[in-house]
């Protein structure tokens, strides 16, 4: 046994190789990045993996560099007025001055439909300004001779007054002036909503001067305006002076005449005489509805006289008016404030069951004043 594992020890076995030695041989090419064609199917039942391209190799679909672009499609020449109304029709939601661009480099036999006209400085007045419709009314062949159309005038008129924006209505009637068209009752009234809205009651009487230097009679709607205006600034007493003077010209005051001096008569501080002017609009016959009464007690709450408010409140579940969620929260917050926690209870369920508002608005409103009463006693 022993010579047998000195033979062995002796003998010199292969040791196995645990690690294989790299091949020195340069690596295939990779394979030619292009379509295989169509008869070649890979080689195994699953497709092969597609390695991620080198964004340094050049693909097969870019075209050569001196290969010239596809020729454009020609675009078909207009040369009827449907045409161009159609093309200006398709143009103006996404691009009005690539629209307005048609109008003017259409031939000279062609001439602009009205309503095309129209929709350009509608569209123009609304996205761009008066001065913009202006300038494309003197683009085209229009004189004292040939004015534009009066109802595409109307039309920009119109969206200027929608507007709102007495600077934009005030460059608006020299425009309508230098085509023939004369401005209505109805832009007057606009122009001077702007003003009231800017809070300027001399501007606001400027428009109505101008209004009959221009020969034009304010209606209904301009005496309310002037009204409403006149008294949000606190000159209730001049607002008070067109009552006769809107009377003698065959307009009566309404609803909307009273509200608004009461507004104004609250504002100032003159709540009580709010009260008394409701007493004299019912007697003339006008009844009051909502925003009266909501007005009336919101500016009795402000003025701190919460029973005379608590009585208007009465006369308003009695006829089953709602109330306006400013006035609902003012009148809580008066309630809770003045310790009639009960009756601020009273309104939220009128509140509720005549749905005058959302629940949420009932709920955080009364909340609110309950939290503020309990920080209030701590």
């Amino acid at each position: 046994m022993g010579k047998v594992q000195h033979a062995m020890r002796g003998a010199k076995l292969p040791r196995p190789a645990l690690v294989p030695k790299l091949s020195t041989a340069p690596p295939p090419p990779p394979p030619p990045h292009g379509p295989r064609p169509a008869n070649t199917k890979p080689s195994h039942g699953k497709p092969p993996r597609r390695t991620p391209r080198d964004a340094s190799e050049p693909t097969a679909a870019l075209a050569p560099v001196g290969s010239a672009p596809p020729p454009a499609e020609k675009r078909r020449p207009i040369t009827t007025p449907a045409e161009l109304s159609a093309a200006i029709r398709a143009a103006v939601d996404d691009d009005v001055d690539a629209a307005a661009s048609l109008a003017l480099k259409a031939a000279p036999t062609i001439p602009l439909p009205a309503q095309s006209l129209a929709l350009l400085l509608r569209r123009l007045a609304t996205h761009r300004s008066v001065a913009a419709a202006r300038d494309l009314l003197a683009s085209l062949p229009y004189s004292a001779d040939s004015p534009a159309p009066r109802p595409a005038l109307l039309a920009l008129a119109d969206a200027c007054c929608r507007r709102g924006d007495p600077r934009e209505i005030g460059q608006l009637l020299p425009v309508l002036s230098d085509h023939g068209v004369r401005a209505d009752a109805h832009i007057y009234n606009a122009l001077m909503k702007g003003h009231c809205a800017a809070s300027d009651p001399e501007g606001v009487l400027r428009v109505l001067r101008r209004m009959k230097d221009d020969g034009v009679e304010p209606d209904l709607v301009t005496y309310n305006t002037l009204i409403y205006g006149l008294a949000r600034a606190g000159l209730v007493a001049k607002a008070r002076t067109y009552l006769v003077a809107m009377a003698a010209a065959g307009h009566f005051p309404d609803v909307i005449t009273y509200t608004s001096l009461m507004n104004g008569m609250c504002v100032k501080g003159d709540a009580l005489g709010a009260l008394t002017l409701l007493e004299e609009m019912k007697a003339k016959g006008c009844e009051p509805n909502d925003r009266t009464y909501n007005t009336l007690l919101m500016g009795l709450c402000k003025n701190r006289k919460l029973d005379k408010a608590v009585e208007v409140y009465r006369s308003m579940v009695g006829a089953r008016m709602k109330l306006d969620p400013p006035a609902y929260a003012t009148f809580i917050r008066a309630l809770c404030r003045a310790g009639r926690v009960p009756d601020a209870y009273e309104v939220f369920d009128y509140g509720m069951e005549s749905k005058s508002f959302p629940e949420v608005t009932a709920y955080s409103e009364l909340e609110s004043s309950l939290k503020w009463l309990r920080k209030l006693k701590e």
